[in-house]
C-alpha cells in the first residue's frame, strides 16, 4: 500500500504533463502511487501519460467520460486514492525531489489534517516575471499551527490569512476523502481551489505550517494565458466562476454535512469579498478600458451587487487618492486621474441601483466612507455620507469584537 496518493488533473496537457510526472517519478521517497486523471482532453495528453506508465507502474490513470472540470477531475483522483497522505500537484506544477521524503518526516512527527508547505515560482514571460515576487509572498505561509474553527476563519482575512490553493498543501488521507465527497459534482474551474478549500477548511481540525519548505515548484505563466488582455467573452468566464463557487460553498453551508458553528454568516461573507474581490481585480488590470462598462455589467450579472460595488469603491479610493497626491491639478495626468475617478463612481452609484442591492454589507459601506472623504479632499462633487460616523469603521470594529471573542 502506498504511504502518499499524489493526485494530478490533466487537461490538454501535451506539452507539460511530461516534466509533472517525472519529476514525481524522480522523488527519494519511494512508496508513493500517482493517479494521474485525464479529464477527456482532446489532445495527445493520454498518450504521454501511457508512455510514462510504461517507465513506472506507480503511475495510474482515470479516463473521465466527458469533461469534468478541475474540480471534477481532482475528486475523481482523490476518491481513488487509498495514501495515508495525499497531495495534489497541477499539471504543469513539478515537486522538488525530496519533497515527499521531507513531508512525510514532518508530519510523523506533526499530526494534522492539513500541512502547508511553500513554492518556489518561476516566471514564464515578461508579465510573469514582474509579478513572481509577490505570488512567491503570496504561497508561503507564516509558521503557524491552527486549530478547530479558527482555520477557515484566518485562512479567509483579507490581512494575515493564507492562500487558498490546494496545491502545495498536503492532507491526511481519510481526511481528504471525506472532504472531497462532500464537494458539489458541478463542472467548476478557476475558483475550485477556494470553494474546495472552504469545504477542507471548515471540516479541518488541526492546520500546520511547514516551516522552511519551499518544495512546490510554481510555474507561473506556462501553459495559461497569465498577463494576457481579457476580452468580454473571457471574463465572463472568470466572473461566472467566482459567482458560481460562492453560490456552491453557500449550498454546502446549508447542507447537513457542514459542521455546526454560528459565524457562517461572516465566513460567507468572507468568502464573497475574496472572490469578487479577485473579480473585480482581474476586471481593472486586464481588461482594456473600452470594455471596461461591458465588464462591470458582467460582474453584476454573476456577483452580488453590493459587493462588486464595494470593489469599484476602492478604487475610486485609489484613485482619489493619487488625485490628491498631484501637485499640479492642471497637468495632463491629474486631468486623466480625475477623469477616470468620475467613471469610476459612476460605475458604482450604477451598480447601487442594482436590483437585490444589499447596503449593510460592511466592505461596501467601508470603501465608500474612505473614497467618499477622498473624494470630498479632491473638490469633486459627492453627495455627503449619511451617518455621522463612518459605518465602514463600526462594521470592522463589529467584526474585530466578535472574532476577539470567537463568535
Amino acid at each position: 500500500m502506498p504511504l502518499v496518493s499524489i493526485i494530478v488533473p490533466a487537461y490538454r496537457a501535451e506539452e507539460c504533463i511530461g516534466y509533472c510526472l517525472r519529476s514525481l517519478e524522480c522523488q527519494v521517497f519511494n512508496c508513493i502511487e500517482i493517479i494521474v486523471v485525464n479529464d477527456a482532453s482532446p489532445d495527445n495528453t493520454i498518450s504521454v501519460i501511457n508512455e510514462q506508465m510504461k517507465l513506472d507502474k506507480r503511475i495510474k490513470i482515470i479516463n473521465l467520460l466527458f469533461n469534468c472540470g478541475t474540480l471534477g477531475a481532482r475528486k475523481a483522483g482523490v476518491l481513488a486514492s487509498t495514501g495515508d497522505y495525499v497531495l495534489l500537484v497541477d499539471q504543469d506544477d513539478e515537486l522538488d525531489h525530496e519533497a515527499i521524503r521531507k513531508l512525510v518526516e514532518y508530519a510523523t512527527s506533526h499530526p494534522a489534517d492539513i500541512y502547508h508547505f511553500s513554492a518556489r515560482v518561476l516566471a514564464t514571460g515578461d508579465a510573469a516575471a514582474r509579478a513572481r515576487e509577490g505570488m512567491e509572498g503570496f504561497l508561503t505561509p507564516s509558521a503557524r499551527r491552527i486549530e478547530g474553527p479558527d482555520i477557515l476563519r484566518i485562512q479567509l482575512l483579507e490581512s494575515g490569512g493564507f492562500d487558498w490553493h490546494v496545491h502545495h498543501k498536503m492532507f491526511d488521507g481519510d481526511f481528504a476523502r471525506r472532504c472531497y465527497s462532500l464537494a458539489s459534482d458541478e463542472r467548476l474551474v478557476l475558483s475550485d481551489d477556494i470553494y474546495m478549500s472552504f469545504i477542507l477548511c471548515s471540516q479541518a481540525q488541526s492546520y500546520e505550517v511547514v516551516p522552511n519548505a519551499p518544495w512546490y515548484i510554481y510555474h507561473l505563466g506556462r501553459g495559461e494565458t497569465y498577463g494576457k488582455v481579457l476580452n468580454l467573452e473571457a471574463y465572463g468566464r472568470l466572473a461566472a466562476a467566482d459567482g458560481k463557487a460562492l453560490l456552491l460553498a453557500r449550498g454546502y453551508v446549508e447542507s447537513p454535512a457542514s459542521p455546526a458553528r454560528n459565524d457562517w454568516g461572516d465566513r460567507l461573507d468572507d468568502l464573497r469579498d475574496r472572490l469578487v474581490f479577485h473579480a473585480m481585480n482581474e476586471w481593472m488590470d486586464s481588461l482594456p478600458d473600452d470594455l471596461k462598462d461591458g465588464g462591470c455589467d458582467i460582474a453584476l450579472g454573476h456577483l452580488p451587487a453590493d459587493a462588486v460595488c464595494g470593489e469599484l469603491y476602492r478604487f475610486v479610493r485609489d484613485k482619489a487618492y493619487a488625485l490628491l497626491q498631484q501637485r499640479d491639478r492642471l497637468s495632463e495626468e491629474a486631468k486623466v486621474l480625475e477623469r477616470e475617478t468620475l467613471h469610476l463612481l459612476e460605475l458604482a452609484r450604477r451598480a447601487e441601483a442594482a436590483p437585490g442591492f444589499d447596503e449593510s454589507n460592511g466592505r461596501y459601506r467601508e470603501m465608500k466612507d474612505i473614497a467618499c472623504c477622498h473624494l470630498r479632499d479632491c473638490g469633486l462633487v459627492v453627495e455627503e455620507p449619511a451617518d455621522s460616523v463612518p459605518t465602514g469603521l463600526i462594521h470592522r470594529l463589529v467584526r474585530m469584537i466578535r472574532e476577539a471573542m470567537g463568535r
